[in-house]
C-alpha cells in the first residue's frame, strides 16, 4: 500500500506502571458458618465501605468488590507520581479503619491487604462482555492477589517492586523469598510495620547522604542569604526547576549546614493537596504533636506545643490553631469553639493564625514550604504574606517549585529567586562516581548524562539501577565497556516511571501526540508527526498542539525550528510516552514511519533511527542493515564505543534469523567490528582475533569471486597475526585467495600489508618499493572508506610513516624527517584521530630509532592524550612505554621506569609482537643505566633468540649491539664482545640498514674492538 494510503493508527489501550491492592476479611467462612447471612453481609458492606474510603482518601480507583474482599489501583486512571506510597498509605487506613469497624460490630473482624507494583496493559471492555471499564492485565494484580493469602491478620504485604518505591516512607519486615503460585520464579515480600516520621517528600524518597553535586554556585547563594537572615533581614529564597533536578537535594544540604540548635519548620504541600486547605500546616502539627494529638485534651496539648516553641500568638490565634487542627483529624470541635464568623472573617482569621505559626519567633529559624506548586489556595495566600512578615525577622524562608510561574502572587524586595539548570557532564560524571565507587566504568558518566539530561534525580536511579544490574549483563561482544543500553531492564526504573506518567497524564487530549512523537524518537520533525496523527482527534491544529506542549515542559524547539523540528525535553519522557502505547500498536506507527521515510515523503532519518524503527517494527534484516551502516560512520569518525553499541545491536538482530540469510550482513558485521576490537582492546588482543579468526573462517564458505568483497577481514586477520611468522602465512593465503581481483583498493591494501610485512624482515629496498607502488594506488575519496577498515588508519598516513622509518634505516636521514612530516601533516589534514595516532606512533618509533629522548617524551605525551580520551588501551600502553623510556634516560629513573614496566605489562597483556625487538632493547637499555648489567643481558639473549625465531629482524642488529656493550661491561673478552658487533654489521648490511652499520662501527672503535670479524 502506498505510505500516502495507511490510515493513522487507533489507540485504544496503554501500558502504565500501576500498584495494585488487594485486600480480603481473614476467616470470612468461618463468619458465614457462625452469622446469619443478612449480618455477614452487613459486616461485609461496612467493611467495603471502609475500604472504599480508604482507598478514595489516598487517589485509588476500587476496580471490583466481590464477597469477602476486593481490588484497587494507583496509578490510573489518573497517575500519581507517589502511586505505590498511596496504595500503602490506604492499606494502613484500612487496617485501622477495619480496627475501629470490629469495636462497633462486636466482631472479630480483620482483614489483610497486598500490594504490588509493575508495568500494566490497561484497556478499555466497552465492546467487550467484560464487566467494569477497564481492564488490567499484567503482574502487580495477579502478584498482589498472591500475597495477600500469605499476609498475616490485620497486616500489609507489599512486593519487593513496591517496597523498593516506599521504603524511605515506611518501616517494613522482611518476610524473606516466596514463590507464589502459577510464578516461576521466588519474590522478595515485606511486611508493612509503620509510617516513618518523614516531614518532607524528599527524606521519604531520596538519599540524603549522597555529596551534593554540581550545586556549589546555588548552596553559597542559600547560606549569604541565612547569614543575612540571622541578623534580623529575614529573606524568603524562591527555589524553582522541574521535577528531579535538585530542589530538595540543595535544601536538605542547607538544613545540615545548619546547627542542631536551629528550628527548622518544614510546610510539604502533597500531591491532591490543593483540595485540603492549610495542609502543610496542619500536616506539621500533626507530626509534631505525635501519639497525643487523638487524646481527649487535644486542646491543653495543641496549647503546650504553641508555648513550647515560644511563639508570639494570642490566645485567639491558639483557639484557631487547635479548632482547625481537630477539623484536620477527623474530630468533631467542642462545643465551647465556635468562631461564628462569616466565610470571609474566618478565611482571614485562619491565615493570621498560620502566618502568626511561622512568623511568631524571634530567634533564628529556617522555614521551608516544599512543592508549593501543589499549595491549597489558603495555603498560597499564607506564603505571599510572608516575604513582608518576615522582613526584620531572624527567619530564613525557601520555597520550592517546579515553575516560577507557580510563585507569581509573592513579592517583595526581600524575595530572591533561585533557578536550578541541569547538570553538565562533569558533574554528571562526580555523581556517578559517588554512588558507584572508585571503580566507575569510563563511558558510563557519558551514557547516564545523555540519558538524563543531567537531571540529578533520573541520573541518580540510573546508576543505582545499572549499578544493580552491571553483573547480570556482561558485554556480550568485544567492547571496552558494558552495553549500558543492553543493561538497562526495559521498565525498570520504577522511581522514575510514576513520576513520569504522572506528567504526561496532565496534558489531556494531547497525551496521545506525545505517544505518537514519541514513536518518531527524541527528536522529530513537525511534518512527519503530522502524517501520522489523526488531526481530527486533536480538535486543534497541530503547530498549536505542538506549542502548548512546548509551554508544558514536555516539548522544546529544536536546532532546526523554522524548519519545524522539535524534540521531547527529556529522553525518559519519550521513552514513557512511547512505552505507553500497546506493542501492536508500535508496531503499526512504526511500519507507517519507515513506509513515509523510505518512500521519500518526509526527510530521511539517519542509519541509527532508522535501525531503531526497523527493529520496533520487527523487521531485524533491515535493523542490522541499518545500524552497521550507522557504525561504518562512527568508524570514521572514530567513535568506536558508540560503533561498538551499534554493532552489538546488529549482531542482537541478526541472532533473530536463519543463518544462511545473515552470512552477507554478518560478514558487514565482522568487517566493521574487526578494527573497533583492535582499536578498544588492541591489535593483539583476543577480543580481536576472535573477530577476524571468525570472518576469515566465514569467508572460506563463500564463493571465490565473492572474498575481494570481504578483504578487510582478510586484512585485519593478518593485522592482529599473534606472530611474525602466522604473519607471513596469512600474508600468502591473503595473496592466494585474492590474487585474481581487479579492485585497486584491494591491491593498494595488499601493498599495504606487503610494505609492514617486508619492514619487520629488515628487507628495506623492497619494503619502499611497495610504498612507492601502493601510494600510486592511493584515492583520497576511498581512502574515506578504506582508513576505518584497514587496521582503522590511512594507507596514505601509514605508507609515508613506513616511508621515513624505512628510509632512517638506509641512511636518508633528510628524507626520513620529510616523509615523517608529510605523514603528520596528512593525518591532521584529514582530521582522523586513529590515522593522527597511527602518524604519532611513527614519529615516538623513529625518536627512538634516533635516540631523540625529548623528541619522544613529547610525542608520547600527544599519545597518551588520545589515547586516554578515546579509551585506547594499546595507545596507552605504547605511550608509557616510550615515555617512560625516555623519562628515566633524562634523569627521572625511578618514575620512569615504573611507567616504562607498567606499559610493557599492559602491551603483552593486550598487544601483538609488533616492535617487540625494539622494546626488549629499551627495558635492557634502562636495565643498565641502573646498573643491573646481569638482568639486561638475559633480557637481550632472549630477545635476539625471540627476533630470530620470529623473522622479525629488522632491529635484531641494535639487539646484538646492545649485548656487545653490556657483556664489555661485565668483563667479557674483547672477543666474545666485537663477534657481536660484527654479527650485528653482517645483518645491517644485508638490510641495507646503513645507519645501523655506521653505529655498530662506531661501536667497535669506542670500545677498542678488533675492526676484523673472528676467523
Amino acid at each position: 500500500m502506498p505510505a500516502s494510503e495507511v490510515q493513522p493508527v487507533a489507540l485504544s489501550g496503554e501500558r502504565l506502571q500501576v500498584t495494585a491492592l488487594f485486600y480480603d476479611i481473614v476467616g470470612s467462612v468461618e463468619l458465614i458458618t457462625r452469622l446469619d447471612p443478612e449480618m455477614v453481609a452487613t459486616i461485609q458492606r461496612a467493611l467495603h465501605n471502609e475500604a472504599i474510603a480508604a482507598i478514595h482518601k489516598f487517589g485509588g480507583t476500587v476496580q471490583q468488590l466481590q464477597g469477602d474482599g476486593g481490588c484497587a489501583y494507583f496509578g490510573i486512571p489518573t497517575a500519581q507520581e507517589d502511586a505505590a506510597e498511596c496504595a500503602v498509605n490506604a492499606a494502613l487506613d484500612l487496617i485501622a479503619r477495619c480496627k475501629l469497624l470490629q469495636h462497633e460490630q462486636g466482631e472479630r473482624l480483620k482483614v489483610r491487604v497486598g500490594i504490588a507494583t509493575s508495568m500494566v496493559v490497561v484497556a478499555a471492555t466497552r465492546g467487550t462482555s467484560l464487566p467494569g471499564q477497564i481492564e488490567v492485565i499484567g503482574i502487580a494484580p495477579a502478584l498482589a492477589a498472591r500475597i495477600q493469602t500469605d499476609a498475616a491478620p490485620n497486616s500489609v504485604v507489599v512486593a519487593d517492586s513496591t517496597y523498593r518505591l516506599t521504603h524511605g516512607a515506611f518501616e517494613f519486615e522482611p518476610l524473606g523469598e516466596h514463590l507464589p503460585k502459577g510464578f516461576s520464579e521466588p519474590v522478595s515480600l515485606w511486611r508493612v510495620a509503620a509510617r516513618r516520621p518523614t516531614a518532607d517528600r524528599f527524606s521519604a524518597s531520596r538519599r540524603v547522604g549522597a555529596p551534593l553535586i554540581g550545586r556549589e554556585r546555588e548552596l553559597a547563594f542559600c547560606r549569604q542569604h541565612w547569614a543575612s537572615a540571622r541578623e534580623g533581614k529575614g529573606r524568603l529564597v524562591a527555589i524553582h526547576g522541574e521535577a528531579g533536578i535538585g530542589k530538595s537535594r540543595l535544601v536538605a544540604e542547607l538544613r545540615n549546614d545548619m546547627s542542631a540548635s536551629v528550628p527548622v519548620i518544614v510546610l510539604q504541600c502533597k500531591p491532591r493537596g490543593d483540595i485540603r486547605p492549610l495542609h502543610p500546616f496542619l500536616d506539621h502539627l500533626e507530626h509534631e504533636l505525635g501519639a497525643a494529638a487523638g487524646g481527649a485534651e487535644l486542646n491543653a496539648h495543641v496549647h503546650a506545643y504553641l508555648r513550647s516553641q515560644q511563639l508570639d500568638l494570642s490566645e485567639q490565634d491558639a483557639e484557631t490553631i487547635a479548632f482547625l487542627y481537630r477539623q484536620h483529624i477527623g474530630l468533631q470541635a467542642p462545643a465551647s469553639v465556635d468562631l461564628g464568623l462569616a466565610a470571609e472573617e474566618s478565611r482571614v482569621r485562619c491565615q493570621n493564625a498560620m502566618l502568626r505559626l511561622l512568623c511568631g519567633r524571634t530567634y533564628p529559624c529556617l522555614i521551608v514550604i516544599e512543592d508549593f506548586h501543589w499549595a491549597d489556595s489558603l495555603t498560597a495566600t499564607v506564603v505571599q504574606r510572608l516575604p513582608a512578615a518576615i522582613g526584620a525577622l531572624p527567619i530564613l524562608a525557601v520555597v520550592t517549585a517546579r515553575d516560577e510561574t507557580g510563585l507569581d502572587g509573592i513579592e517583595g524586595a526581600n524575595l530572591f529567586s533561585l533557578p536550578l539548570s541541569h547538570l553538565d557532564a562533569n558533574a554528571t560524571s562526580q555523581l556517578c562516581q559517588s554512588i558507584w565507587g572508585a571503580d566507575t566504568p569510563n563511558d558510563l558518566a557519558a551514557f547516564v548524562h545523555q540519558r538524563s539530561d543531567g537531571v540529578p534525580l533520573f541520573a541518580e536511579q540510573l546508576t543505582c539501577l545499572l549499578m544493580e544490574t552491571s553483573d547480570k549483563h556482561p558485554a556480550t561482544s568485544p567492547s571496552s565497556s558494558i552495553d549500558w543500553n543492553q543493561a538497562l531492564p526495559s521498565g525498570a526504573i520504577l522511581s522514575l516511571q510514576d513520576l513520569v506518567a504522572a506528567r504526561l497524564s496532565t496534558l489531556g487530549p494531547l497525551r496521545r501526540l506525545t505517544q505518537v512523537a514519541g514513536a518518531i524518537g527524541r527528536e522529530f520533525d513537525l511534518d512527519l508527526l503530522g502524517r501520522l496523527v489523526d488531526s481530527e482527534a486533536l480538535a486543534l491544529p497541530l503547530q498549536q498542539a505542538v506549542r502548548q506542549l512546548v509551554q508544558a515542559g514536555i516539548f522544546s524547539a529544536g536546532a532546526a525550528e523554522a524548519e519545524g523540528t522539535y524534540r521531547f525535553r527529556h529522553v525518559l519522557i519519550q521513552e514513557a510516552a512511547y512505552e505507553s502505547l500497546l506493542k501492536v500498536e508500535r508496531r503499526q506507527l512504526q511500519a507507517h514511519i519507515i513506509q513515509l521515510v523510505t518512500s521519500g515523503e518526509v526527510p530521511p532519518l539517519a542509519d541509527d533511527m532508522l535501525a531503531w524503527h526497523y527493529e520496533q517494527a520487527e523487521r531485524p534484516f533491515d535493523a542490522a542493515r541499518c545500524a552497521i551502516s550507522a557504525a561504518a560512520g562512527c568508524i570514521a569518525r572514530s567513535a568506536m564505543i558508540e560503533a561498538d553499541r551499534l554493532l552489538n545491536f546488529a549482531q542482537r538482530q541478526l541472532e533473530q534469523m536463519a543463518p544462511d540469510i545473515a552470512h552477507a550482513l554478518q560478514l558487514d558485521l565482522l568487517s566493521a567490528r574487526g578494527p573497533v576490537a583492535a582499536a578498544l582492546f588492541g591489535r593483539g588482543s583476543p577480543q580481536a582475533s576472535a573477530v577476524y579468526d571468525q570472518g576469515v573462517a566465514l569467508c572460506g564458505t563463500s564463493a571465490a569471486q565473492d572474498r575481494a568483497r570481504w578483504f578487510p577481514l582478510y586484512w585485519g586477520w593478518w593485522f592482529t597475526a599473534p606472530s611474525y611468522e602466522a604473519q607471513k602465512t596469512r600474508s600468502d593465503i591473503i595473496v592466494r585467495d585474492l590474487e585474481k581481483t581487479a579492485d585497486p583498493e584491494v591491491r593498494l591494501q595488499s601493498l599495504h600489508c606487503a610494505w609492514a610485512t617486508n619492514f619487520d624482515a629488515g628487507r628495506h629496498a623492497y619494503c619502499l618499493d611497495c610504498i612507492k607502488a601502493g601510494l600510486a594506488l592511493y584515492d583520497e575519496h576511498r581512502a574515506r572508506l578504506g582508513s576505518f577498515r584497514y587496521g582503522g588508519h590511512d594507507a596514505r598516513v601509514c605508507g609515508l610513516g613506513e616511508r621515513a622509518l624505512a628510509l632512517w634505516f638506509t641512511g636518508d636521514e633528510a628524507g626520513s624527517a620529510r616523509s615523517m612530516k608529510e605523514a603528520l601533516d596528512w593525518a591532521e589534514r584529514l582530521a582522523h584521530p586513529d590515522s593522527v595516532f597511527h602518524a604519532l606512533d611513527y614519529a615516538v618509533g623513529l625518536s627512538r630509532y634516533r635516540h631523540d629522548l625529548h623528541g619522544a617524551l613529547s610525542v608520547a605525551g600527544r599519545m597518551r592524550a588520545i589515547a586516554e580520551e578515546r579509551s585506547l588501551p594499546g595507545g596507552r600502553a605504547k605511550a608509557k612505554l616510550f615515555g617512560g623510556w625516555a623519562r628515566a634516560l633524562l634523569g627521572d629513573e625511578k618514575q620512569g621506569l615504573a611507567e616504562f614496566n607498567e606499559g610493557f605489562a599492559l602491551q603483552r597483556e593486550i598487544g601483538t609482537e609488533e616492535n617487540l625487538p625494539i622494546y626488549h632493547d629499551m627495558e635492557a637499555e634502562l636495565l643498565a643505566q641502573a646498573g643491573l648489567f646481569d638482568e639486561a643481558l638475559a633480557i637481550m639473549d632472549r630477545a635476539i633468540a625471540g627476533s630470530s625465531q620470529s623473522g622479525q629482524v629488522f632491529w635484531l642488529p641494535e639487539l646484538y649491539r646492545r649485548r656487545s656493550r653490556l657483556r664489555h661491561a661485565l668483563g667479557a673478552s674483547a672477543e666474545e664482545a666485537a663477534a657481536d658487533l660484527h654479527r650485528a654489521i653482517e645483518l645491517a648490511e644485508s638490510h641495507a640498514a646503513a645507519a645501523l652499520v655506521s653505529r655498530a662501527r662506531a661501536d667497535l672503535g669506542q670500545l677498542g674492538l678488533p675492526d676484523v670479524p673472528p676467523p
